[in-house]
């Protein structure tokens, strides 16, 4: 009958308006949660099977509430590091539980970025979902992202990161040595030997001039008869027993152990030049045996040096050492002997901490020339000091076994740093000595960036990645089915999963700070409600106009 199926059409317009009125509570409810994606009921009309002719028969309405997830809501600015916002495509995964997860475990997915720390130091948001990322190797710190592999993403956890130090691999140093610094008396040590025997006969005066190369036991000599110069050579000596092991002259290519001029011949021992004594008497600097290492030891031996250049350097465990860098002035116009050296008693194998040592050289307009063995043949010059190590052995520079520190390579820049090391007529000064590597540092704050990588950042400057945060994509994200805390879970409408960086592939890079807005409009909603209300009042109108036209159909009766 046609005014039992009015009746009924109003009843269907009235659920109709009902479902329309509860979405439009929902969105004005949630004008104000985080990432709230606004939901509009659509309604559809029912028609009931009639002939052209017959008498028309109301079918009704159903309406069926749809939820916009995909629509990007505004972003707002917030002073929390840890909130966080996605400006495009993806989701945040989430789960219930921060440790122990399985493939069982349930992971949602949600817009609701507003992450803070929970009291073991996993990121939560207000919902209570914890967010997953790929984490950073303890060992390497690198991140490896697995986009295909759910079970590969873990809890972010910045509690368990404590502090950090780095280790120094690089120096800088830019200083000017003085030009006119005197000779040091230990680069031109004099022997004088009054009467020195000579063959066939006689004897004369000589004086035996030691000046080091910078190598070890290893000497430039001078030598002059009556006050005329008549030789000069190298002179290398045992490190061991001190005595000499080849005296070659200038231009000849094999050692003696004669003199000759003027007919008359001097024996190198009658010099005093087959041992070594004379020149460690004379106080010759030797980085072997008398150098400027020494002196840091023992004021009263070695050669104090000329000038020096303290280098902070942290070790592996954020301890604070000193490297010097020592020199003399050498007896050229432009050279200076150089030794490195570790504060006496850091190394374990060498007590005057002395690590390497050499020649500097300059050109005549005051720039370096050379760096002769100080620091071998690498350039950047380079040191290396071996790890602690009780059983270690061997001769090489190694850090003293009750330090317990790692090995550490050194580079030291003398060229390339700004202004470099310089011998201009100016006085001995330091400009600067720049390092890496800093000492002990204390977690002070945690960052987020738009790639989505979560970095620690220390008191002593030091930013370290912990996890990279993983964005989910869908192809249909309208079709998730929405849960508790404003998070959504997978249906067959939305499609699998895909995980992905934050700004590849499609997904939204991270906005840190900030937080998405509810994409709910008032002015929409309230209008809704008006029109609402107003078509529900009129589907009521419906039956109560066909129970009135009902009520006349019995009244016929009386």
């Amino acid at each position: 009958m046609s005014i039992n199926s009015a009746m009924l059409a109003g009843v269907s317009g009235l659920l109709a308006n009902s479902s329309s009125l509860a979405a439009i509570s929902d969105n004005i409810a949630n004008v104000n949660t985080v990432g709230y994606k606004r939901s509009s009921a659509n309604f559809s009309s029912m028609v009931t099977s009639q002939s052209k002719n017959g008498s028309y028969s109301a079918g009704g309405v159903s309406a069926k509430t749809h939820q916009f997830i995909g629509q990007q809501g505004l972003t707002q600015a917030t002073t929390s590091n840890l909130d966080l916002s996605i400006s495009g495509a993806g989701f945040f995964v989430g789960t219930e539980k921060p440790e122990g997860l399985t493939a069982t475990d349930t992971r949602s997915f949600t817009r609701a970025g507003s992450f803070q720390l929970d009291n073991l130091g996993y990121l939560r948001n207000d919902a209570g979902l914890y967010l997953q990322g790929w984490l950073a190797d303890p060992v390497t710190g690198m991140i490896t992202t697995d986009p295909s592999d759910l079970s590969r993403l873990s809890s972010i956890n910045v509690g368990s990161v404590g502090g950090t130090a780095e280790k120094t691999t690089r120096a800088g140093i830019n200083a000017n040595l003085r030009s006119e610094q005197p000779v040091s008396a230990a680069a031109n040590a004099k022997v004088t030997k009054t009467g020195a025997p000579e063959t066939p006969s006689g004897t004369a005066d000589y004086a035996v001039s030691y000046s080091p190369t910078g190598t070890g036991n290893q000497y430039a000599v001078s030598i002059s008869r009556n006050g005329v110069a008549i030789s000069s050579g190298v002179a290398s000596y045992d490190p061991t027993t001190g005595a000499l092991t080849g005296y070659v002259p200038t231009g000849a290519s094999a050692p003696v152990t004669t003199l000759t001029t003027g007919g008359q011949t001097v024996a190198l021992s009658d010099l005093g030049m087959t041992t070594k004594a004379d020149a460690v008497a004379a106080g010759a600097y030797d980085p072997a045996t008398n150098s400027m290492s020494d002196y840091a030891l023992d004021p009263t031996k070695g050669v104090k040096p000329d000038f020096e250049v303290q280098i902070p350097v942290s070790d592996s465990k954020g301890g604070q050492r000193t490297i010097t860098l020592s020199l003399i002035k050498g007896p050229g116009p432009n050279e200076w002997y150089a030794e490195l050296r570790a504060k006496p008693g850091d190394l374990d194998n060498n007590a005057n901490g002395l690590i390497s040592s050499g020649k500097v050289t300059f050109t005549t307009d005051g720039k370096l020339s050379s760096t002769g063995g100080l620091f071998g043949s690498t350039n950047p010059t380079s040191i290396s000091i071996g790890a602690s190590d009780p059983t270690a052995t061997g001769t090489g520079p190694r850090w003293a076994d009750g330090l317990g520190i790692d090995s550490q390579d050194l580079q030291i820049d003398l060229a390339n740093a700004a202004g470099g090391l310089t011998q201009f007529n100016s006085q001995s000064v330091v400009q600067s000595v720049n390092t890496n590597g800093t000492a002990f540092g204390n977690l002070t704050n945690i960052e987020v960036d738009d790639q989505g990588y979560v970095s620690a950042i220390f008191d002593n400057g030091v930013t370290r990645r912990i996890a990279q945060v993983a964005i989910a994509t869908f192809s249909n994200p309208d079709g998730l089915k929405a849960v508790n805390g404003n998070a959504y879970r997978v249906t067959n409408e939305s499609g699998n999963f895909s995980l992905k960086t934050p700004g590849e592939g499609g997904a939204g890079s991270i906005d840190p700070s900030t937080l998405e807005a509810s994409t709910v409009d008032l002015s929409t909603e309230f209008t809704g409600l008006i029109t609402t209300q107003r078509a529900y009042s009129a589907c009521s109108k419906i039956i109560t106009t066909a129970d009135q036209m009902l009520e006349e159909l019995l009244s016929i009766k009386r």
